[in-house]
């Protein structure tokens, strides 16, 4: 890891969180793979995020597999989220813009702003002007989250590959069943094997 050409293998990072306390009887571990797209804010301009990876697609019919961080673009009142929506092959689509009126309620506010392929791991976004961000870390960037095809995730080529602790979530349950508290399970509680299911990062 942190170097180019690494390779994050998903049975062995599973491994090491086993192995490292004997309070650890399992873990539940899901991948997304980001990218930061730097802004050039109040001019129109196109966007090309490559990822070196296959995308999964969670949604076939609903789409809503990528994750954005909010901006601000011209022509549209508040805060939007990039979205994606799979043609019929499920091998490409299209990106559009959506707001959130809830946290469970999108609306899309533009269609068809950039393109995506799931096969090559590319997303497109066709002249844009974005006018702010709502991330800054010395500039304006843009989080954009995919779930991998598979867990073990390449840094193919160029592509520096780092595991971000400061945004990677732990949550610790007890373990009722291994601990002897409710040896039958009639209280345990699962644990999902899927992502949070919310629309943006």
């Amino acid at each position: 890891m942190n170097t180019f050409g690494a390779r994050f293998k998903y049975s062995k990072f599973l491994n090491v969180i086993d192995e490292s306390s004997d309070a650890v009887t399992s873990n539940i571990t899901t991948i997304t793979m980001r990218r930061d797209l730097r802004a050039a804010l109040n001019s129109f301009a196109e966007y090309e995020i490559c990822y070196g990876n296959r995308f999964h697609i969670k949604n076939p019919k609903g789409g809503y597999n990528i994750k954005s961080s909010g901006f601000n673009v011209a022509g549209i009142l508040g805060t939007v989220y990039l979205g994606d929506m799979p043609n019929e092959n499920q091998e490409t689509g299209s990106i559009f813009l959506f707001k959130l009126n809830s946290p469970s309620e999108p609306e899309i506010v533009r269609k068809s702003v950039g393109s995506i392929d799931y096969l090559k791991g590319e997303v497109k976004l066709s002249p844009i002007n974005i006018t702010n961000t709502v991330l800054n870390r010395g500039f304006p960037l843009i989080e954009i989250s995919v779930p991998p095809y598979s867990n073990d995730v390449i840094g193919l080529q160029d592509l520096y590959l780092q595991l971000d602790m400061s945004n990677t979530s732990i949550t610790t349950k007890l373990d009722n069943i291994t601990s002897g508290y409710d040896p039958s399970g009639t209280d345990y509680l699962v644990s999902s094997s899927y992502t949070n299911g919310q629309f943006v990062r």
